[in-house]
């Protein structure tokens, strides 16, 4: 019975260092930590992925440069971040998308073939892959939409800081321009390595 009034006077004496610090000069600092945690929720309204290589080609095409990289890697003006093929051969339908740092995720028939961490050698072919077509870069026109190649078509989608290109053309006319034609094979080549690493 004697611990009751103790217990008791803990109690009060808690509730109250509990309510002070919950109010200074009364205002509650709950409401100012809410402020701030509302504040960076605007700041960065999408979570980045876990990983580059996880990101397939249709998110790629519809994300910002600034909801993929940090601040300080973001792409400048015309800079090359990212290539997206498209291309449908016969009965089969393949996107890949290759960013500058090495990464590549790919769709082969509609399954998302997304590796936990690609293999080494998926980094020089993807780095490979965005030079070539950073150096063709005229070649290729404006667009602000991505749609799917028709059969026997290949689409080669460049996305920069300033914007999304595209070049669209049959498979059998790529070999007609030797610079184009270098990015097709960087773009199989990265295929090819991607169907060894299964």
């Amino acid at each position: 019975m004697k611990n009751n009034p103790k217990s008791l006077l803990i109690s009060i004496l808690l509730m109250a260092i509990g309510c002070k610090n919950e109010t200074q000069n009364d205002t509650p600092v709950a409401d100012g930590n809410n402020a701030s945690a509302e504040i960076s929720v605007v700041a960065e309204p999408k979570s980045r992925p876990k990983s580059l290589n996880q990101i397939t080609a249709a998110e790629a095409f519809e994300l910002k440069p600034n909801e993929i990289y940090s601040k300080d890697s973001l792409p400048k003006n015309k800079e090359v971040y990212a290539v997206i093929v498209d291309w449908a051969l016969n009965s089969n339908k393949t996107s890949i998308v290759a960013f500058k740092t090495g990464e590549a995720s790919f769709l082969l028939n509609g399954i998302d073939m997304q590796f936990e961490k690609n293999p080494q050698s998926f980094n020089s072919f993807s780095v490979s892959l965005i030079d070539k077509a950073e150096k063709v870069l005229s070649s290729f026109t404006p667009t602000t939409e991505r749609t799917a190649p028709e059969q026997n078509q290949m689409k080669i989608y460049v996305l920069t800081g300033d914007g999304k290109y595209l070049y669209e053309n049959k498979i059998t006319e790529f070999k007609n321009n030797k610079e184009i034609h270098d990015v097709f094979e960087a773009a199989s080549r990265l295929l090819l390595e991607s169907r060894k690493a299964l």
